[in-house]
């Protein structure tokens, strides 16, 4: 259903640039293929009034297709929807403007962040806010041996110029305190996240070296 949602909104809005980003991103493009807590959809048109526009078609387009759609947030360049089906299931969609390095990349569900672009963002989130889907995301990009850590190192550089090694270090050492309850949506056992916080509490020790 998520995706069937994405591949809609992404059609709808294929006049304003906008682009699958977040944890979507990171599973179209095969890194892994949990489920993702809501659906990110960014653009790097920064004008406010093109924005306004395309969350309204969006909106619009949704309720034509018999979707029930509930503006939880509206604010310049951000706005947060929470679709819900005729059977009740619902979907959070967040839509942002964001910088973005390259172009977007065509994929079966549409639009999506280039994999060097998704695969920064989901660093660069692991620094600034560190929350559980994060360190799943970044162990999964690791783990699929597709950048090196000096390149994913490299790439939060770069998108933050305030960028300090020991504090993502510190950042990475925190998953220790992720509890396996707050897994377990996502497919995760309480041994698997055992094997995550040790291979992150290994890279924060090498980083700090």
């Amino acid at each position: 259903m998520q995706w069937d949602l994405t591949q809609l909104a992404l059609t709808a809005l294929r006049d304003h640039a906008f682009a699958l980003a977040g944890s979507g991103a990171i599973r179209e493009h095969g890194f892994m293929n949990r489920p993702t807590q809501d659906v990110d959809l960014f653009t790097n048109d920064p004008d406010p009034e093109s924005f306004e526009s395309a969350v309204d078609g969006l909106v619009l387009e949704m309720e034509i297709t018999g979707l029930s759609v509930e503006n939880v947030r509206r604010a310049p360049r951000f706005a947060q929807l929470r679709i819900t089906t005729t059977t009740g299931h619902s979907v959070d969609m967040d839509l942002a403007v964001d910088w973005r390095q390259q172009d977007p990349v065509a994929l079966a569900v549409g639009p999506v962040l280039s994999v060097e672009d998704a695969v920064g963002n989901k660093v660069s989130a692991l620094y600034s806010r560190a929350e559980a889907r994060d360190y799943l995301d970044v162990d999964a990009i690791r783990l699929s041996g597709r950048f090196t850590d000096a390149q994913l190192l490299s790439a939060v550089a770069e998108r933050d110029a305030g960028f300090d090694s020991p504090t993502f270090a510190g950042q990475l050492e925190q998953v220790i305190r992720i509890r396996p309850d707050r897994v377990e949506r996502y497919g995760v056992s309480a041994e698997q996240l055992e094997a995550i916080g040790q291979r992150f509490v290994l890279w924060a020790a090498e980083i700090r070296s």
